[in-house]
C-alpha cells in the first residue's frame, strides 16, 4: 500500500490546525454581534477551505494518484478570501498617500463629533486621515497658507490665515465674529461632518482678552457639534496660565492624536461592516 508518511503527518497537522481555526471562527460567528459577525463569517469560510485543502494533502499522501491540485485549489481559495477581506478593510480605513492636494472623493463616514484639545500639533498623517474620512477640513492658522501646505503636504478645503494684513485668505484677529461666520458658512456648505483644525490661540489672545477668546471658542464649539462636525484646538504648552487652561479644558476634551485616530478608525470599521451587512440583507430580500 502506497503511503507518504511525511505527507500524511504534515497533512494531519494542517487538518488539526484548520479545525482549531474553524472552531474559533465559529465561536466568533455565534457570539459576536453585528457588525463583527460578517468578518467572522468570512474567517470561518476561509478556515473551512483550509481544512479541505489539508485533507487533500492527506489523501494525496495515501494514494499514488496525483491529487495535489485539489489541495492547491482549496488553499488558494482560502488565501484569496482571507487576504482580500483584510486588504478591503485596511484600504477603507487607511489614509491615502500624503501629498499637497485636495481629496476630490471624500468618504463622509466620520462617526465622531465633539471638541478636542491637542497639546501637540496635528501630524500630516493625522490630517490626511481626517481629510479622507470627512466632508472637508478647514484650517485656522497663524502660518501663511503656502508655508502651512508645504509643512503638512495637504491642501485644506478652506484656509483662514490669522493676520492683520489685507488678504483674501486673511482674517483680522480682532474680528472674532468674522472668523466665526466664515467657519459656519463652511460647515453649512459641506453639510456637516467636517473637521475644523484651529491653531493660533496665542495670537488671538494678543489682540483680545482671554474672556472674549474663550467665549468665541465655546460658541464655535457649539456650532461645530450642532453641525455634526469636529473641532480640534491646538493648545501649545505654557501659552496659558493654569486657570485659563483649566477653563478651556472643561469644554475641550484633552486627547492625543493617536487616541482620536484610533477611536475614529474603530467606529469607521464598525460602520463599514454595518453597511456591508445592510447591503447583503437587501440582496437577500430582492
Amino acid at each position: 500500500m502506497y503511503m507518504n508518511i511525511l505527507g500524511v503527518l504534515a497533512g494531519t497537522i494542517l487538518v488539526v490546525m484548520g479545525i482549531a481555526l474553524s472552531l474559533r471562527a465559529l465561536y466568533y460567528y455565534k457570539n459576536i454581534q453585528e457588525p463583527g459577525k460578517n468578518l467572522a463569517k468570512k474567517f470561518l469560510i476561509s478556515a473551512s477551505l483550509f481544512v479541505a485543502g489539508s485533507l487533500g494533502v492527506v489523501v494525496d499522501s495515501l494514494s499514488e494518484a496525483k491529487l495535489w491540485w485539489v489541495s492547491a485549489i482549496f488553499y488558494t481559495l482560502s488565501y484569496i478570501i482571507l487576504v482580500s477581506s483584510v486588504l478591503y478593510y485596511l484600504n477603507a480605513l487607511s489614509p491615502t498617500e500624503i501629498k499637497p492636494r485636495k481629496y476630490p472623493r471624500k468618504i463622509s463616514l466620520s462617526p465622531i463629533t465633539g471638541a478636542y484639545a491637542f497639546k501637540k500639533p496635528v501630524s500630516p498623517h493625522g490630517l490626511a486621515f481626517l481629510s479622507r474620512h470627512s466632508n472637508g477640513v478647514l484650517v485656522v492658522s497663524r502660518t501663511q497658507k503656502e508655508l502651512w501646505v508645504k509643512k503638512y503636504r495637504l491642501e485644506p478645503d478652506k484656509f483662514i490665515w490669522l493676520s492683520r494684513l489685507e488678504s483674501n485668505e486673511a482674517a483680522d484677529p480682532t474680528k472674532l465674529h468674522v472668523i466665526q461666520d466664515a467657519i459656519l458658512r463652511f460647515l453649512k456648505e459641506k453639510g456637516g461632518k467636517a473637521v475644523v483644525y484651529f491653531e493660533g490661540i496665542e495670537y488671538l489672545i494678543l489682540y483680545n482678552n482671554f474672556s472674549s477668546v474663550a467665549k468665541f471658542l465655546f460658541s464655535l464649539k457649539d456650532y461645530v457639534i450642532s453641525n455634526e462636525s469636529m473641532l480640534i484646538l491646538y493648545l501649545p504648552p505654557n501659552v496659558l496660565d493654569k486657570t485659563q487652561e483649566t477653563i478651556l479644558l472643561k469644554e475641550f476634551q484633552e486627547k492625543r492624536e493617536e487616541e482620536l485616530i484610533k477611536e475614529i478608525s474603530q467606529k469607521l470599521f464598525a460602520a463599514l461592516l454595518e453597511g456591508e451587512n445592510h447591503a447583503g440583507g437587501k440582496d437577500k430580500e430582492e
